[in-house]
């Protein structure tokens, strides 16, 4: 008995709880269909026995009535004979009549045999036999009035043989009436009492649900009273835990689920002891993670507001100023671009280092993101202009050359300042303002740094509503195209033209395209904008074939956010297919930045293009960061000398030397080569004389309209031509 009892307590510690709960559930779904198995069979059983009674009665019902319809119908054929026996006589009414009734009889004996068939009751068989003798004695009569009609002796007159009839006839009447009364209240006592076996089949149904469920509460109370029990325990030692004491552990013994639980818990609560040193000592370097730059380590955007809150009010306690200075890397994003995000990372390093060597300890560095910093100098004298030394010396240390591995680069700063408190009272109106002084920086030429100046917002105002006339000039018709010649070094005669955007704005009169272009470029308004430029050239270009021009080329520039659109090549296409200009009259100017930015997908563009028939061009080469190996695979040309260097020529070496480079370079891979800018007969000297194919410039002409080109064009193929 020890032994059993053992065994058995050692089965209650060691089940699993998911047993339990499966085998209190199994033991309630088991009974839920053993019920459900036997009410469904007796259900089918009763239901089949129901349904054939039913049959069965509410056949007799029917039988019984056809068969009272059946007597009403002979009794009706009955007097139609006797009525017509005078008039036609018993030959002719018999013949006529006596049919009909005796079929109806007929069919009144089938009906009585069918429910006599049916019927199990030996009075109502019995009572059906009487109807049948009768039935039969009706007949008889009936043909024995008519055989004595008219042969009436004192010894047997129709008359009695009529009341005979009559009352056989509603005897057989009152019979069938009473018969088919049974049979209908027989059908509704199966009926009645079929409801009443379904009523209490539902409520059978109903006594069994309840009792499992009954069932399966008391086994859910069983099994959450061990459950409550576990995590009640369970509970009380997360509390310990939570409170501080690691040293706590929940009991353990059981090698069920709550046991396991435990044991878990238990060894977190000693791996948590174990580490809480470990947090402790590492909660100074996620401080220091989450208000400073992983890249740079310098401060960053979260410290900033709270470094620019100290220096006001050191300043308001004092009487002092403070500076706050905005700071963008001009030419970034190329290196970025060209060398890589690792090398953009390098170069981010060594500018953060040296910005930091610049300033004062109690001055703070501050990188906002990307390529932009934000300077918090403090306690400043003066009337704030005293910090110019130091941001001239700031510059001239971001435009030092890099070298980043094997290629060397240079950056330069744009710097916008704002002083406290004369150019904001707040951290918020100081940050904006010095931005605003960053970006007349950067639009006065780059590598310099301006003050904030309340004029400035009017600037920022201008430049805002700038950009949304910018938005409706396509839409309104402002914009219109002007075309500058290129021509051919040796000929003199027009090769191509180069289509060039001009905004005609309705208040600001002629807008430069250097104005409002990097604001088209910074909304993404020079995707829809460019191809307004690409549609208008195509047809121009066909309309000037279509008057008799002779055929040339125009060049269309494509910016970096247009080539870059997933329909690009799409848009070219429908610009040639609309206009009917044949592609090989249409040039797209890339430059080497744009191409570079993703190689593999700008040369399948370009092939892809180069497949339709465009021809393709680099402008302002010589400015980008392009390798020889690159440029042997572009699907190029022609090669356009960047005006920067033409402008040079003839006084600066340098631009002589890169301007003789590139020529022979393009030359090499059989490539034309084309000179913007040109201005001066030293120039144009300098250039033939080395061999430059094409020339284009205000030396020949400047951009003009569709009609002035049209009248020069045919005016130098005059001249060519020798007229």
């Amino acid at each position: 008995m020890s032994k059993f009892s053992t065994g058995f307590s050692w089965w209650k510690r060691s089940r699993s709880l998911r047993v339990e709960i499966a085998l209190g559930f199994g033991v309630v779904i088991a009974l839920m269909l053993a019920l459900g198995v036997a009410f469904y069979l007796s259900e089918q059983r009763s239901a089949k026995a129901i349904d054939k009674l039913l049959n069965s009665d509410n056949r007799m019902a029917d039988l019984s009535l056809r068969s009272s319809l059946a007597m009403y119908k002979a009794r009706d054929a009955e007097n139609e004979l006797l009525r017509s026996v005078d008039r036609l006589g018993v030959a002719a009414a018999s013949a006529r009549f006596l049919p009909a009734m005796q079929n109806h009889l007929l069919d009144m004996r089938e009906y009585l045999a069918s429910l006599r068939i049916l019927s199990t009751d030996p009075q109502f068989r019995a009572q059906v036999a009487r109807i049948e003798a009768q039935t039969e004695q009706y007949e008889d009569g009936v043909l024995a009035r008519i055989a004595q009609h008219g042969k009436e002796t004192p010894a047997s007159p129709s008359s009695e043989l009529g009341r005979h009839d009559v009352d056989t006839t509603a005897a057989i009447e009152s019979s069938v009436e009473a018969l088919h009364t049974a049979a209908t209240k027989r059908a509704l006592q199966t009926r009645a009492d079929a409801e009443r076996a379904a009523t209490f089949s539902r409520w059978a149904a109903i006594a069994m649900v309840v009792l499992a469920s009954l069932l399966g509460a008391a086994i859910a109370w069983i099994v959450s009273q061990r459950i409550t029990r576990s995590i009640t325990e369970l509970i009380a030692f997360s509390r310990r835990v939570a409170a501080g004491d690691f040293s706590a552990r929940a009991q353990q013994g059981r090698a069920d689920e709550f046991g396991i639980l435990a044991s878990a818990m238990n060894q977190m609560a000693e791996s948590i002891e174990n580490s809480n040193v470990l947090l402790e000592s590492s909660a100074g370097r996620l401080k220091h993670q989450a208000t400073h730059d992983l890249l740079t380590g310098l401060p960053n955007r979260a410290l900033l507001e709270d470094r620019l809150k100290q220096a006001i009010s050191y300043a308001d306690r004092y009487g002092r100023l403070m500076t706050v200075v905005s700071i963008n890397l001009d030419g970034f994003k190329l290196v970025n671009d060209s060398l890589g995000r690792k090398a953009g990372d390098e170069l981010l390093k060594v500018m953060a280092e040296r910005m930091h060597q610049c300033l004062r300890s109690v001055d703070t560095v501050v990188r906002t993101g990307g390529d932009e910093f934000v300077i918090v100098l403090y306690d400043q004298p003066g009337d704030g202009t005293d910090v110019a030394p130091a941001l001239q010396g700031l510059l001239e240390a971001i435009a030092e050359p890099v070298r980043i591995g094997d290629q060397g680069v240079q950056v330069t700063g744009s710097l916008g300042v704002a002083t406290y408190p004369a150019d904001g009272a707040d951290a918020d109106a100081l940050l904006r303002n010095a931005d605003a002084a960053m970006a007349l920086a950067k639009a006065s030429g780059r590598n310099n740094f301006q003050f904030y100046t309340a004029a400035m917002n009017g600037a920022i105002r201008d430049k805002l509503a700038l950009r949304e006339g910018l938005r409706h000039a396509v839409a309104r018709g402002e914009f219109h195209l002007v075309y500058q010649p290129q021509v051919a070094m040796t000929s003199g005669q027009v090769t191509g033209v180069e289509a060039l955007i001009r905004w005609q704005h309705p208040e600001r009169g002629l807008v430069s395209p250097t104005e409002f272009i990097p604001l088209a470029e910074e909304t993404g308004l020079i995707v829809p904008i460019g191809e307004w430029v690409l549609r208008t050239a195509c047809f121009q270009n066909r309309a000037w074939q279509d008057a008799g021009l002779p055929a040339f080329n125009v060049a269309v520039n494509v910016s970096a956010r247009q080539f870059r659109e997933r329909t690009w090549i799409e848009q070219v296409d429908r610009a040639l297919d609309d206009s009917g200009l044949d592609p090989r009259f249409l040039e797209l100017e890339l430059t080497e930045s744009l191409i570079m930015e993703d190689l593999e997908k700008a040369l399948l563009s370009m092939r892809t293009l180069q497949a339709m028939g465009v021809q393709l061009s680099i402008d302002d080469f010589g400015t980008g960061y392009s390798s020889l190996s690159a440029l042997k695979r572009f699907p190029i040309s022609r090669l356009k000398i960047d005006q920067g260097f033409v402008r040079g020529i003839p006084g600066d070496e340098e631009d002589k030397a890169i301007a003789k480079a590139i020529i022979s370079l393009g030359h090499e891979l059989d490539l034309k080569v084309i000179a913007e800018g040109v201005e001066t007969l030293q120039q144009l000297a300098f250039l033939r004389a080395n061999g430059c194919d094409e020339i284009q410039g205000y030396l020949f002409s400047p951009p003009v309209t569709p009609a002035e080109c049209a009248t020069l064009v045919n005016a130098r193929f005059a001249v060519a031509q020798g007229d």
